[in-house]
């Protein structure tokens, strides 16, 4: 019987669901803890080491006001394409000595003393002051004699976001050089890593809805997007991309994205709105044609875009509080994606207000790149939402489908039924004619007696002909009852059905079913475990009255004598618990209540539901 299998084997789903979401966590914290030990126990700090020690700051114009601290971040008297110099004595005694020099949109020259050991200035390089100097990570050899020598570096940068800004310099082995990039933008490279993963899965969910469908998801779309978006531009940050692609790459695919990103996921917050999509809209389509104008009007002119990335900054500033308020009456209006992710949009989009404030009037600067962790937050927060619906969509579609199987299981056997009666019907209408024709003669030959006790097996031929048992109007509870009859009858088990529906019902087919499944199967079972059959008693009443519907199911039962204990397994308390759990799952959709009560030979169970 294919409703039993059903219903038996939903333990079992649930069970194997929470496994895999247990393997999922275990695997995702594996994960992150693996990364957090790396960047807290990267590698031999002795062998590689950011030089803290105090620098002594001055101007190439003004070289007699100097500057000596090692807490700075930014010399703010310093301007676009004014030289700051940068000095200091060299102490740290290394082995095979190398500086690792990481300039950010700047140009800069390396001395020891008097001696030139590096040189990355527009004139080496054969280009402008004004031009774009990108995102440089340099590896320099050392002499053997740089111990008590003066170490000079020469920066400038035609950048006003960018001035006053102190190139970092790491002092180390040249073996431990790599090892020790990699440690340093451990936030990074988890960052590309995780925003990556997302993607692929993100676009694995689009084209299998796209295979299935035929229909091209946009929302994920504009979500894989944006998280592909935030891993280019966290791997053009990190300084391992420096030491591989030329500074102009680096500088284009940062900032490129770094511009790209909000716009992707502005695009995904308006896909995602229903009640106030068109009034954000009133803001986001004229923000992102203006973004899109400045950006390709930057990419075919010879305006760099670190310098209109400050004006869209300040866009961003408006954006992140449009967006903040649309999302919070979007919650309000119970939209389901808001109700879950409001908390974290509001909090991002406050945390990015700062920092774009920063950006816009020039203090911003951190060897992070704060701002896009925390978009890789709320893309994770977004996925896990995503993820989250997807699994309760699948669940959904998975519990229509299996009542689908349900309904044709139980319209086949009706269909059987029905077709044995009517068979029935045509061998009686047969017989009905041939005891007419009978009667016919008889009464030619005025043989009362004869005729009498042809009427007489007329009649009772007539009460056969009443049709298939009628539990209830209601066609699916007819079909549910009629089938747990059948099952009562096959076990010798007396069931009473005193059954009061009408033809609709304001609840679901798929709840109704299961509602009446898990009962019938609670109370087939314990009673069929009953020794001795003429003890086995099902009463069940249903009752509609006032949008409310009462069910209370009665059976009799035996927990010490019954057939089980003679060898076979049945797990009766946990199938009990499993039946009583749907049940109460499926009242509480409904603001109902389940009350169950036992007597020395007795089970019965009390259902409450408020339509």
């Amino acid at each position: 019987m294919y409703l039993k299998k059903n219903l038996s084997h939903k333990k079992s789903k649930v069970n194997l669901r929470w496994l895999l979401v247990f393997f999922i966590l275990s695997a995702f914290l594996a994960i992150v803890g693996f990364f957090c030990y790396a960047f807290t126990h990267p590698f031999n700090k002795t062998q590689m080491a950011k030089i803290k020690e105090t620098w002594v700051y001055s101007s190439r114009e003004d070289p007699d006001t100097t500057f000596k601290s090692q807490y700075v971040k930014r010399m703010d008297s310093i301007e676009a394409n004014e030289t700051m110099i940068m000095s200091r004595t060299m102490a740290r005694k290394v082995d095979n000595p190398v500086l690792l020099v990481q300039g950010n949109h700047q140009w800069f020259s390396l001395w020891l003393d008097d001696e030139l050991i590096y040189d990355y200035s527009p004139r080496n390089q054969g280009k402008d002051n004004s031009d774009n100097p990108g995102k440089i990570t340099k590896e320099i050899l050392l002499p053997p004699d740089y111990i008590g020598r003066n170490l000079r570096i020469e920066v400038s940068t035609p950048y006003e976001n960018y001035s006053g800004l102190p190139i970092r310099v790491f002092v180390g082995e040249a073996n431990s050089v790599m090892s020790y990039v990699v440690a340093v933008t451990m936030p990074l490279v988890l960052m590309v890593v995780l925003s990556l993963a997302i993607s692929i899965a993100l676009l694995a969910f689009i084209i299998r809805k796209l295979a299935r469908q035929k229909k091209l998801d946009l929302e994920l779309l504009l979500l894989a997007c944006f998280g592909l978006s935030l891993a280019i531009e966290a791997a053009a940050e990190n300084s391992i991309a420096g030491l591989f692609f030329s500074p102009i790459v680096n500088s284009l695919l940062a900032t490129f994205f770094a511009i790209l990103t909000p716009l992707l996921l502005i695009s995904y917050y308006c896909c995602k709105m229903e009640r106030f999509q068109h009034t954000y809209k009133l803001w986001a389509f004229p923000y992102l044609a203006f973004s899109g104008v400045i950006v390709l009007g930057a990419l075919l002119t010879n305006v760099d875009l670190p310098v209109v990335k400050p004006w869209l900054d300040t866009l961003n500033i408006f954006g992140t509080l449009v967006t903040s308020y649309a999302a919070i009456r979007e919650s309000q209006n119970n939209n389901r994606f808001y109700l879950f992710c409001t908390p974290w949009i509001v909090l991002v989009a406050s945390a990015h207000c700062f920092l774009y404030i920063m950006s816009s009037v020039g203090t911003e600067y951190s060897t992070l790149n704060i701002t896009a962790l925390f978009y890789a937050i709320i893309l994770l927060v977004i996925f896990c939402y995503t993820v989250t619906d997807f699994l309760q969509k699948e669940e959904q579609t998975n519990r229509q489908m299996n009542f689908l199987e349900i309904k044709t299981s139980l319209l086949e056997d009706s269909l059987e039924e029905m077709r044995q009666h009517l068979l029935e019907v045509e061998n009686m209408k047969q017989a009905f004619a041939k005891q007419l024709q009978m009667m016919q003669f008889l009464v030619e030959d005025e043989n009362l007696s004869g005729v009498k006790e042809h009427i007489e097996k007329l009649q009772q031929d007539a009460q056969l002909l009443d049709g298939m048992s009628t539990v209830t109007g209601h066609p699916l509870a007819n079909l549910i009852l009629s089938r747990y009859q059948k099952i009562a009858q096959e076990r010798n088990i007396t069931v009473e059905f005193a059954v009061e529906l009408p033809n609709t019902l304001p609840i679901s087919d798929s709840d109704l079913t299961n509602l009446f499944a898990h009962l019938l199967e609670h109370a087939v079972r314990e009673a069929y475990a009953i020794t001795d059959p003429s003890q086995r008693k099902i009463t069940l009443t249903i009752r509609y009255q006032e949008e409310q519907l009462y069910i209370t199911c009665e059976h009799t039962a035996n927990y010490h004598e019954n057939i089980f204990d003679k060898g076979i397994t049945a797990e009766l308390p946990e199938q009990e618990e499993f039946d009583l759990r749907i049940l109460e799952s499926i009242s509480k959709k409904y603001a109902g209540h389940v009350t169950k009560y036992n007597t020395a030979k007795t089970d019965t169970v009390r259902i409450h539901l408020e339509m």
